[in-house]
């Protein structure tokens, strides 16, 4: 059974269902169906981009291993790729479907074996998707009505979309993703932080909901990635301050080994 959980596992399940979809059927319908993703030209031009750097990914953590043959193991990513680029989004399924050889899927099951020698992340369930997304929502909604300054109303809008895209490219880049869009949310926080604490007093539920979403998210990535929690002692302290929300204590999480 294939390791779905590392990058090369995640890539060949995308692929293998890509190649099973009809070959008349236009190639950004077949993207946007497996990603399940909008149909518009924008978000499947990122979604493939990050397609490809998934691949990149792959081979680079191959090539970690000098005990590997190389050659062997990499020999249909150039082939792989071509299925990714050039890039024509109104043409026929079948032009890409070509590239997606059994061999080539072949030899990414057999990367995604080796990967699974060393590489481990938990998927995280549909129940904690949703309530990721659920989140996100109603933290996009309050800083939408809310009544902070324009430019740092502006700020948390472009971290909330950040989260956003993490989670409709979770297929493809996995917890990573969301502990990358994490990272750049809880530096808005500290970068911020006089000036929320400024509006904290009008602006309450969006700093409550802030903290929540963040503590949420780093207790999900933490879980899925087993590594200790984003949010250490001198960080949760000052979204505590900021936000005036309870966030859990990493010393009751799980003590995961990075």
């Amino acid at each position: 059974m294939i390791d779905e959980s590392n990058p090369a596992g995640r890539l060949h399940k995308i692929l293998s269902e890509a190649k099973r979809r009809k070959d008349q059927e236009k190639v950004r319908v077949v993207w946007a169906s497996v990603l399940d993703i909008e149909q518009d030209e924008v978000t499947v031009t990122k979604a493939v981009v990050e397609l490809y750097s998934l691949s990149n990914e792959i081979q680079s953590l191959i090539k970690m291993n000098n005990q590997l043959n190389h050659t062997l193991y990499l020999k249909s990513f150039n082939q792989i790729n071509r299925a990714f680029f050039p890039l024509n989004l109104g043409s026929s399924w079948n032009s890409v479907k070509t590239h997606l050889t059994d061999e080539a899927l072949t030899r990414l099951q057999f990367c995604a074996e080796e990967l699974s020698t060393f590489y481990t992340e938990d998927t995280l369930s549909d129940e904690d998707l949703t309530e990721i997304v659920s989140k996100i929502e109603a933290l996009f909604e309050a800083v939408f009505n809310s009544s902070l300054p324009d430019v740092l109303r502006l700020s948390f809008l472009e971290e909330v979309e950040r989260l956003r895209s993490s989670i409709s490219m979770y297929r493809i880049k996995g917890a990573k993703g969301l502990k990358e869009a994490l990272q750049g949310t809880i530096g808005a926080v500290v970068a911020n932080q006089e000036e929320l604490k400024e509006a904290a007093g009008q602006n309450p539920d969006v700093l409550q909901r802030l903290g929540e979403l963040i503590d949420k998210l780093d207790s999900f990535t933490a879980r899925a990635l087993k590594l200790k929690k984003m949010v250490t002692k001198p960080i949760r302290y000052l979204l505590e301050k900021v936000t005036d929300a309870e966030l859990s204590d990493g010393a009751h999480e799980p003590d995961f080994d990075a």
